[in-house]
């Protein structure tokens, strides 16, 4: 029961796994649950309407490049992946002497390793000594996983379709229409909801010093006092999908920064990224944390389905949970909203006072 044990208050959301690694150059993390059949996904019925629904998983590797003479003159690759046992399913390997990135799957027919696909390496990762780099894994469902490095999608391509929906509407089923997706689905040997392991490994100048799994929003641990710079951070990773008419307008806000969003092939989507009183200061009361596996898919009626969330009392310095303790200070939304939680045991009298002076000086 390691990741229950170590089920921690990240950021500004709630994880089942957080653990620094001391510049390593691997990493194997056995999967919660990876043998309990349909662990990650329940049958929902919403609408008279019976569908499998899924949990989202996160798996987040923090690290670095080191100097030249760490590297005992190896190319510089990294490499992660889902495997079942020693089998793979979902690998990237990024290779940043040819500066390209290849997806690998396990053939169906053939049982052999092959490309699924295929790019080049953009501006975001220099691959220069004293630089970080981040590669997340966002799994969406048992054929549908995007590897996300530094903000930059490893892949290519969407698909548009249309499906029926559990809505009912004069005896019908409603059509929904304009549904985007990753073109390409990871139609591995075994699906990514099969992995039992979750493994990551780095030659020449990259190394490790963080990793987490779970369904929250996560960010480098050296982003305190930086609010503003967090927000934009995961907006750049998120599932936004924004318009040129939609960044103009952000110009005369702290959101002048932001860019367009992964869209469909982004992280989390962007209503989970948490709220600043300033530049520096998070706000002691996040009212929309990404839930975890332990909430329900649906509370309660399908109206509900928006507020599938966390309210947490929040640190104003660092945006973790209050005190790391999210039992106490994360409640779902909908049970936020009746006991009308405003957090007060978590504003920093200290930081009130800093904040209203600098407001004092600006007028």
């Amino acid at each position: 029961k390691q990741w229950y044990q170590r089920r921690v208050a990240i950021t500004a959301g709630i994880d089942d796994f957080d653990i620094d690694i001391k510049e390593s150059q691997g990493y194997n993390y056995p999967i919660p649950h990876s043998y309990e059949s349909e662990y990650w996904s329940e049958l929902q019925t919403e609408y008279k309407v019976t569908r499998k629904m899924s949990w989202s998983r996160n798996f987040y590797i923090f690290g670095k490049f080191v100097d030249e003479s760490a590297a005992g003159g190896d190319d510089t690759i990294i490499s992660a992946g889902l495997y079942r046992g020693d089998e793979l399913i979902y690998k990237t390997i990024i290779n940043c002497e040819s500066g390209t990135w290849e997806n690998w799957i396990l053939d169906k027919k053939t049982e052999q390793e092959r490309i699924l696909l295929h790019g080049k390496i953009n501006k975001t990762v220099s691959c220069k000594t004293g630089d970080d780099f981040d590669l997340i894994l966002k799994n969406d469902n048992d054929r549908l996983a995007n590897w996300i490095l530094n903000a930059q999608p490893l892949q290519h391509e969407v698909r548009k379709f249309s499906k029926k929906t559990n809505k009912i509407s004069e005896g019908k089923r409603q059509i929904r229409t304009g549904i985007l997706r990753p073109k390409v689905k990871v139609d591995s040997k075994s699906s990514t909801f099969n992995a039992t392991r979750f493994e990551f490994t780095a030659t020449g100048r990259a190394v490790f010093d963080r990793f987490a799994f779970g369904q929250c929003d996560a960010w480098p641990k050296n982003m305190e006092m930086q609010c503003q710079k967090v927000r934009e951070w995961i907006h750049a990773r998120s599932k936004a999908n924004m318009t040129e008419e939609t960044l103009a307008q952000l110009q005369s806000t702290p959101d002048a920064n932001f860019t367009r969003g992964l869209g469909t092939f982004g992280n989390n989507m962007e209503s989970f990224i948490p709220t600043c009183l300033t530049k520096k200061y998070f706000n002691w009361f996040q009212g929309t944390v990404h839930p975890d596996r332990e909430t329900p898919m649906y509370p309660g009626e399908p109206a509900n389905k928006e507020k599938r969330a966390y309210c947490c009392c929040t640190n104003m310095k660092t945006g973790r949970v209050f005190e790391d303790d999210p039992e106490k200070n994360c409640i779902s939304t909908p049970t936020c909203i009746t006991l009308g939680w405003t957090c007060v045991r978590a504003y920093d009298p200290v930081v009130g006072g800093e904040i209203y002076e600098e407001g004092k000086k600006e007028h």
